[in-house]
């Protein structure tokens, strides 16, 4: 009686397999994969490693124009050299945005190939299941519009019997290679995707260093417009001119130097900012970033003075807020000259707001951290410009006991 029941089990579960053998299991659609979806797939990695090749020239040619900017760098003594210094750092901005056009057409092209790939494995994994779905549909129908007596009947012999056990066998192989081989795509769909965020992300760097490097070449040349319209072209006005920048610089420097001495032994702060966070607030947002960083080797004028804070770009009239809380120490309205406001804050920390274009604290007063202080400028020849400047901006510096230090290291970070 036992082997007659296990008969008539292996009867119910291979006779199905007459109709589902039909289906191409090992072909899955031929892999699924449409030849048009790899031709794409192929033609955009051509395209990236021609993009690839394109970028070794560029940066081939811009450590070139490194090298010319790094000689000069030793000569710009006199005007023609500052201007063939200018010459080269514009030359190099230009491949910079070159190299950044590139690199983002390149991560475009990645992405869009990724895109094919996705799509390619989706369309693979649903021919997957949809087979999966069809032998399961079958074997249901079978087995369940079918007696065991009816099913024993549609053998002739003991060989189909066993013909049958060799196909459920193979069904089985069948089925289980189907669900291995959908599991392994769906694990390269999540890599797929995965690698597709991280170009996007990495396309959003370049683009953000693409804007930085239009803004630079802006400035560039609106410093070399200006050193010429400032010198006429003429060496002598020049010598003037780095005359001119090197005693407004030191007139400025003297000055906050003197005051923070003199005012902190005025002035208790302790209690005044008492709570207050040490960590500094950014005056303006910088949307578009820094131009001129503290002590940048990059600066223009760093053979006659180290450039003692940051250059914040932000539009003419932009409002400047307190960094943090403080008491107004110098609020210097210098007409077309260079204006800026001094801050004093606790533990020894002061900060300074140069370029404005209108100040709107008086000397002696508190202001609370995020309060408006003036408003930026820089634009040539504007109301607290001074000179030689390229273009609106804030100058901020951060000094601890009167000595200029590196502002990020006081800033929250963004």
């Amino acid at each position: 009686m036992r082997r007659r029941h296990i008969i008539a089990f292996l009867i119910i579960a291979a006779l199905p397999l007459a109709a589902v053998l039909a289906f191409p299991l090992g072909a899955g659609a031929q892999e699924a994969s449409t030849p048009k979806i790899q031709e794409q797939i192929k033609d955009l990695n051509e395209q990236v490693k021609k993009k690839k090749s394109d970028l070794q020239e560029l940066e081939t040619k811009s450590k070139e124009y490194q090298g010319l900017i790094a000689e000069k760098k030793l000569q710009a003594q006199s005007l023609e050299d500052q201007l063939a210094l200018l010459d080269n750092r514009i030359a190099k901005t230009l491949l910079s945005i070159e190299i950044s056009k590139n690199e983002i057409s390149a991560l475009e092209l990645e992405i869009a190939a990724f895109e094919r790939d996705i799509l390619e494995k989706e369309q693979r994994i649903v021919h997957e299941r949809q087979l999966l779905g069809s032998l399961a549909r079958q074997l249901y129908r079978t087995e369940t519009s079918r007696s065991t007596f009816e099913l024993l009947l549609s053998f002739k012999s003991f060989s189909d019997f066993f013909d049958g056990l060799r196909a459920l066998a193979a069904l089985q192989d069948g089925v289980n290679r189907t669900l291995e081989k959908v599991a392994a795509l769906q694990r390269d769909l999540t890599a797929e995707k995965q690698g597709r965020e991280d170009k996007k992300a990495l396309t959003a760097v370049r683009k953000s260093e693409l804007e930085a490097g239009w803004a630079r070449l802006e400035d560039e040349r609106a410093l070399k417009d200006a050193i010429i319209t400032e010198t006429k072209s003429s060496e002598l006005h020049y010598r003037y001119l780095l005359a001119d920048l090197k005693r407004e610089h030191e007139d400025a420097d003297t000055e906050i130097e003197y005051l923070e001495k003199v005012l902190r032994e005025k002035i208790d702060l302790a209690d005044r900012t008492r709570g207050d966070s040490p960590v500094l607030s950014w005056p303006v947002v910088p949307a578009r970033g820094i131009s001129t960083r503290f002590h940048d080797p990059e600066y223009p004028f760093r053979y006659v003075f180290e450039h003692p804070g940051l250059d914040i770009r932000s539009g003419q009239g932009t409002p400047v807020r307190a960094a943090a809380s403080g008491v107004v120490g110098r609020a210097k309205n210098a007409g077309l000259g260079y204006s800026y406001v001094m801050l004093l804050h606790n533990n020894d920390v002061s900060t300074v707001y140069g370029h404005l274009s209108k100040i709107v604290v008086r000397e002696d007063a508190f202001v609370e951290r995020g309060e408006i202080i003036g408003y930026s400028g820089g634009m040539p020849g504007t109301s607290g410009a001074g000179r030689m400047t390229t273009g609106p901006h804030l100058h901020f510096e951060t000094r601890l006991r009167a000595i200029p230090v590196d502002p990020m290291g006081y800033l929250m970070r963004l």
